[in-house]
């Protein structure tokens, strides 16, 4: 894995937003206290008018919460600034949504009968370009079955690739004049089948093979790859900010010029699997991401642009731009909320210093495929990084029990799992301590008396930061510990941009609670960055 990150502080307090609820004094008073630490300009403290409870309706969030936030972003990225978002003690953690299953249902019928269109229309022309290929003959079963129910999607792309791939070499082939009726034939339904994909493909291995003078004299000339740049930056956009049922159509037609009818049935195919379950609550925090968008993608989750995965590719600066970065100072109480900020500055004065603890579940390799396995996997390597790129000391538990209670000493960072809203007390947790447990509720409440969720109790208890979602968020949606917490141990990034570059969605369910600006290895680094790009 390579790891491409700036080594230089990106987040400044000047780039920071303070949110808080000007319904509650307690709220503006932890918002005031952080930017006096901080030294926040105080210009850049924003109220909200929203309800004193951890839920907000997602009607009052869109109307009251959304346009001061989206103005003081504007205002900060006119002045050349680079904002990011910290709400306090008083802001709602979670949005509910309405469902609107009259909208459900008719976009659910759409896509069903879109599937079973293209499906249609991909055997038609698959048959088509057959016959053309083998004079007349159809050879693949695949076209000549009737029932389309009977077919699987995969099973007609299958085949149909087959076909795609014969023809692109018979394109090759090609000398003759006398067979120029069926050449015109099969690049044209070579084009409508597979979109510009494969054509764009010939053309780049053309180049390739062209000297550079040649090479940059056709780039520069060459509309058609253009135009295919083009499309597949609003394709990689989509990716990042999906797009509502009203746009499916629109969006469905860019996919087929870049993809084809192939890439236009997959599409539909994963419109009606997706949307036999509407999920549209998230967290107030992964949902501001997107305060400067409109007409995203509101059900399930999107793509986290700022994660590493995406550094290098094309166009990810602008769609970066476009997102911003948000985190939560928030607790059971205002003095608590206070006090996150008070023990990451004394911990980033003398740095970080005990042990890791890292909890895994001892999932055997035979079920290292699935999810479970796969997230017990990134526990052990996180281990296996920690030991050889450091002498920060580093305990991992690989059975299927916990820690035992009072058995974690001297405890500075911890990742583990599965104890669902139930804390384990097994931590005395140094000043500054930062650390997460994997289960589905942990963030749900930070005010609810009695509770039992791991954020809640880990701040009682005296972490500085943690990280949890506001309800089920599937296990993908939680940062990779190999990432953060290497990330983090160089102390070369902030607390925040180390979570923005290790959580794979936005516009979904967890939420990061902390002083955004906490940098806990600043001073005494205990990874060198050049060796995680060796990871």
């Amino acid at each position: 894995m390579v790891i491409a990150v700036s080594p230089a502080h990106a987040l400044l307090s000047t780039d920071l937003i303070v949110v808080y609820n000007k319904n509650m004094p307690e709220s503006k008073n932890v918002a005031t206290y952080y930017a006096s630490k901080r030294g926040v300009p105080v210009s850049n403290l924003v109220g909200v008018d929203v309800p004193d409870s951890e839920i907000i309706h997602g009607v009052y969030y869109d109307a009251n919460l959304v346009p001061p936030v989206r103005s003081a972003v504007n205002k900060l990225k006119l002045s050349g600034l680079n904002p990011a978002i910290l709400l306090v003690y008083g802001i709602p953690l979670r949005i509910e949504e309405t469902t609107k299953p009259a909208v459900r249902k008719e976009y659910g019928e759409l896509t069903s009968n879109k599937v079973k269109e293209y499906k249609r229309l991909l055997q038609q022309q698959g048959r088509e370009l057959e016959k053309i290929l083998d004079k007349g003959k159809i050879t693949t079963l695949t076209y000549e079955k009737q029932s389309l129910e009977a077919l699987q999607t995969q099973e007609v792309i299958k085949s149909v690739s087959k076909t795609i791939l014969k023809a692109s070499e018979y394109i090759r082939q090609y000398v003759s004049v006398a067979e120029m009726e069926d050449y015109s034939k099969v690049v044209s339904l070579l084009f409508r089948m597979a979109g510009m994909a494969p054509i764009v493909k010939d053309v780049k291995n053309q180049v390739s093979s062209m000297d550079e003078k040649d090479r940059t004299v056709f780039l520069r000339n060459n509309n058609f790859l253009k135009f295919n740049t083009i499309l597949n930056s609003q394709l990689a956009e989509i990716q990042f900010r999906g797009f509502t049922p009203e746009k499916a159509l629109e969006v469905s037609t860019i996919i087929r010029m870049v993809n084809g009818v192939i890439g236009e049935l997959l599409f539909w195919e994963a419109q009606y699997r997706n949307g036999k379950i509407e999920m549209t609550s998230a967290s107030v925090d992964s949902e501001l991401t997107l305060v400067l968008a409109e007409n995203f993608q509101r059900s399930k989750w999107l793509l986290n642009p700022f994660m590493i995965n995406y550094a290098k590719m094309p166009g990810i600066e602008f769609i970066r731009r476009k997102t911003v970065m948000v985190g939560r100072l928030d607790a059971p109480s205002p003095d608590m909320a206070k006090r996150l900020v008070d023990d990451a500055m004394q911990a980033e004065k003398s740095g970080l210093t005990g042990t890791m603890y890292i909890d895994a579940r001892g999932l055997s390799e035979a079920v290292a495929k699935d999810s479970y396995g796969l997230y017990d996997a990134h526990l052990l390597r996180l281990h296996k990084i920690v030991q050889s790129k450091s002498s920060f000391p580093v305990v991992l538990n690989d059975k299927p029990g916990l820690f035992p209670e009072k058995s974690c000493t001297d405890a500075a960072l911890y990742v583990g799992w599965y104890s669902l809203a139930n804390y384990v007390d097994s931590f005395e947790w140094k000043k500054g301590a930062v650390g997460f447990h994997i289960a589905s509720s942990e963030a749900s409440t930070l005010k609810k008396k009695g509770s039992q969720v791991w954020c809640k109790r880990m701040i009682e208890e005296g972490v500085a930061a943690t990280i949890g979602p506001v309800s089920e968020p599937y296990l993908s949606s939680f940062p990779l510990p190999d990432l953060f917490f290497p990330l983090l141990m160089t102390g070369k990034l902030t607390l925040l941009e180390t979570y923005f570059r290790s959580t794979p969605h936005i516009s979904w369910r967890q939420i990061l609670i902390g002083d955004p600006l906490y940098t806990p290895f600043r001073k005494n680094p205990v990874i060198d960055l050049d060796s995680l790009g060796k990871m």
